[in-house]
């Protein structure tokens, strides 16, 4: 980004948990390991802390859902702007991407990357067009020939996010495509290739939180049915698995009760040669009778010990010579294994087998051949296949083997396996990961990265921009690295991953000259920014160095009186408290020095002052703001709200107001932006128009005029004559959670450029019709 000195604020990103980095001094080739999802938190303890924090960023009052408050309004705005969308192609619009506004008008455009691919959920292979339907974790259903992989997202202004739940019916040559998201909560339905969707009807989807499986009896046929985490409000009050089913190709669906816990209960229907379809409720299989939905008892899967609280269910199979086979599996609480079983006769008998050395990433993380019993794949971290009928487990390839040939090695993670025939008789393995969709067609004994051109899923976290030279695009992604756009041009950019796992707060005080970053676990600096790999990175380990009390990524932010220094919030490097940390480089190490005073409760945002560089400003986790004058920290709002139910996410200095400072983060149960024209000793809420939602991160123009706000339920900015805030994504801007936002100054206009968490990097061109010299054409 792009900002004079000192100008900006910061956030705090939900990232994922880490394990801790050790290694001292640095290896030739940095390798964090992964930090999200499933058995990569290996540390039970890790995970809680982590689910904690993310809750704590979405405080809210007692009773209140932040996630089904988020998924209802991102409901109606897909509805509407899906109506508008249509109507637009209809009159023949020229584009989609111009957003005309009272306050600013601008156009958006799409950055990149091009080539670094985020998590995917899912894929469908259609034999008979030869065609790859697959779904990304930011929601989107992306489509593409597999002869040229020209991958498209046919419709980017609605996206349903969930673990991959994706199916497809047929009708003849028509096709209806089925997702089943939990933000927006409900089954979506496309009978267009994607371009628009429609939502199912129903009965009991009230009180829903994750879907937990979806499966069609026949992909010609019309039944279908949904597994899905509800409250049940009968005692023991609890969240459990609801099952519901449609007779009509996903257009309704009706309840059939509560069957089972969380996360362990699993669906299943063969995709070739049988209509049975099956309910695994923890070690008890059922068949699921067609006309009638009635669960008819087949057998025990003999667990042992018995299927218990924080194990995950699963089961695949396929028909070899007209008899079904299957597997079952509990991966358990602890991620040390999973217990696998198979059945040779439709589920009646079931022998152990070999289990597998990792817990399972997700509920689609394992899949066998569809017919041929001996063959059966499941993931974690690693994924892992048998040719024996899962008499012996090898690994594909390890996680860190991505790193040096990521055409031909599987990336970390593995939220979904699916395997389907093509029209050779081949079967084809997908395999979706934290890099994007992998192919095989021997069994898994080799793969092939199919997204590494055109899948623009990368999932960022934060970004930031030279002021000069080749303007340099740099990126904190989710488990995709620390990346660079080295030579930006007119278009979508290749980025390249300068190193492995999740880096976010990137700030830099000498545009762009270094640049701090934090990963779970230490706080590094790029001393060269400007070229590729790690010759110029230099780190600070938290645990080697005694820091501990921090958030899982603690802010950090650049000091614009000496830009290789940076402050870091704490946390405690000795006696307890939460402390601000100042960091510094100096002949090629950073050293610390904890400063004395002590704020009481975790800082979870810092920010300097845009007209005085020895002015900072702090806010707690207990919703108190902070000023230091440059003769130390002293408490002084009054204004925020006295519940305690504000997180304080970012701070923003306004550079053409002195004294005028900004303060935002979660608006669930209060206002989500608050103001201060004082300096910080009063403040007042700014959040009309906004939704009650959580701001990531505010960013603002060098003349104070545009004031822009990245939230998880879209792009927002401010209209200071009407005194509201209004949604600027328009039917161009990708419905998505927006991470971050940084206004960037090139030619004649400004550009807000956000991070997106599952569609890349996007600008909103204010004055769309300006050329610039760097960046566009």
């Amino acid at each position: 980004m792009y900002k004079p000195a000192w100008l900006g604020g910061t956030v705090v990103v939900a990232l994922a948990i880490a394990t801790a980095w050790t290694a001292w001094p640095r290896p030739s080739a940095v390798l964090p390991q992964p930090t999200d999802g499933g058995p990569g938190e290996r540390d039970a303890d890790f995970r809680q802390r982590r689910e904690a924090w993310i809750e704590s960023l979405h405080r809210h009052a007692p009773g209140l859902d932040w996630r089904a408050q988020d998924a209802a309004w991102r409901a109606q705005r897909i509805e509407s702007v899906q109506a508008r969308r249509e109507a637009a192609i209809a009159a023949g619009a020229k584009t989609l991407d111009r957003v005309d506004t009272r306050a600013v008008d601008g156009l958006w455009r799409e950055r990149g990357s091009s080539n670094q691919a985020g998590r995917m959920t899912g894929a469908i292979y259609d034999a008979a067009n030869d065609r790859i339907t697959a779904l990304s974790q930011g929601g989107n259903v992306w489509r593409a020939d597999r002869a040229t992989l020209a991958w498209n997202s046919p419709n980017d202004s609605a996206s349903f996010v969930s673990d991959g739940f994706l199916e497809r019916l047929v009708d003849g040559p028509s096709e209806r495509l089925l997702v089943a998201s939990d933000s927006p909560t409900g089954v979506y339905r496309s009978d267009n290739g994607g371009t628009s969707f429609t939502a199912a009807t129903g009965d009991g989807f009230a009180n829903p939180w994750y879907t937990m499986g979806m499966a069609v009896r026949d992909a010609a046929a019309d039944d279908v049915y949904l597994a899905r985490v509800h409250y049940d409000f009968t005692a023991p009050a609890a969240w459990r698995t609801h099952l519901f089913a449609s007779h009509d190709r996903g257009a309704s669906f009706a309840s059939l009760g509560f069957v089972g816990e969380r996360d362990r209960v699993a669906l299943f229907s063969p995709r070739y040669g049988s209509s049975e379809l099956y309910v695994l409720i923890d070690g008890a299989l059922n068949r699921i009778v067609a006309g009638t939905d009635a669960l008819v008892p087949v057998a025990t899967v003999p667990f042992a010990p018995a299927v218990g609280a924080g194990d995950r269910i699963a089961l695949s199979g396929g028909v070899e010579g007209g008899q079904v086979f299957l597997y079952a599996f509990r991966s358990r609480a602890n991620g040390s294994q999973t217990d696998v079983f198979r059945s040779l006769d439709g589920g009646m008998n079931w022998q152990a087998r070999s289990a597998v050395p990792t817990g399972l990433f997700g509920p689609d993380s394992t899949e066998s051949s569809t017919r041929d019993p001996a063959l059966v794949y499941a993931g974690g971290v690693n994924l892992y296949r048998s040719i024996d009928g899962a008499a012996s487990w090898t690994a594909v390839n390890d996680w860190a083997e991505y790193y040096g040939n990521p055409e031909f090695k599987l990336h970390a993670d593995i939220p979904d396996v699916d395997v389907w025939v093509d029209g050779a008789d081949v079967e084809r393995v997908f395999v979706s990961t934290d890099g994007g969709l992998y192919e095989s067609t021997d069994a898994l004994a080799s793969v092939r990265n199919l997204s590494l051109d055109r899948l623009h899923v990368s999932q960022y976290y934060s970004t930031y921009t030279q002021a000069g030279g080749a303007r340099v695009v740099l990126a904190g992604a989710q488990d995709q690295g620390y990346q660079k756009a080295l030579a930006p041009g007119g278009g979508i950019d290749d980025f390249v991953q300068t190193i492995s796992g999740d880096y976010g707060h990137l700030d830099s005080t000498d545009g762009g000259g270094s640049v701090w970053m934090v990963y779970p676990g230490f706080a590094m600096v790029d001393t060269a920014t400007s070229v590729g790999g790690q010759g110029g990175l230099r780190f600070w380990d938290f645990g080697n160095n005694g820091l501990g009390g921090t958030l899982w990524m603690p802010p950090i932010v650049a000091d614009p009186l000496a830009p290789q220094s940076a402050i870091l919030a704490g946390g405690s490097m000795a006696g307890g408290g939460h402390h601000v940390i100042r960091l510094a480089l100096s002949g090629g190490v950073i050293g610390a020095t904890q400063e004395g005073f002590d704020f009481g409760s975790a800082v979870t945002a810092l920010a300097y002052s845009a007209h005085d560089a020895a002015r900072r400003y702090a806010i707690t986790s207990d919703r108190e703001f902070f000023r230091d004058g440059g003769s130390g920290w002293i408490g002084t709002a009054s204004g925020l709200p006295e519940n305690h139910y504000f997180y304080g996410n970012t701070i923003l200095s306004d550079p053409a107001r002195p004294g005028t400072v900004y303060v935002a983060g979660a608006g669930y149960s209060n206002p989500a932006v608050f103001v201060s024209t004082d300096d910080g000793d009063a403040f007042t809420a700014m959040a009309d128009g906004l939704p009650n939602t959580l701001v990531f991160r505010l960013a603002i123009s060098p003349d104070g005029e545009h004031l822009f706000a990245a939230t998880e339920v879209g792009p927002f900015h401010y209209d200071r004559a009407a005194g509201t805030w209004v949604d600027i994504s328009g039917l161009g801007g990708p419905d998505q959670v927006y991470w971050d936002v940084d206004v960037v100054e090139e030619g004649a206009a400004g550009i807000a450029r956000f991070a997106t968490y599952g569609r890349g990097i996007w600008d909103f061109v204010i004055s769309g019709d300006a050329i610039f010299t760097n960046g566009f054409d």
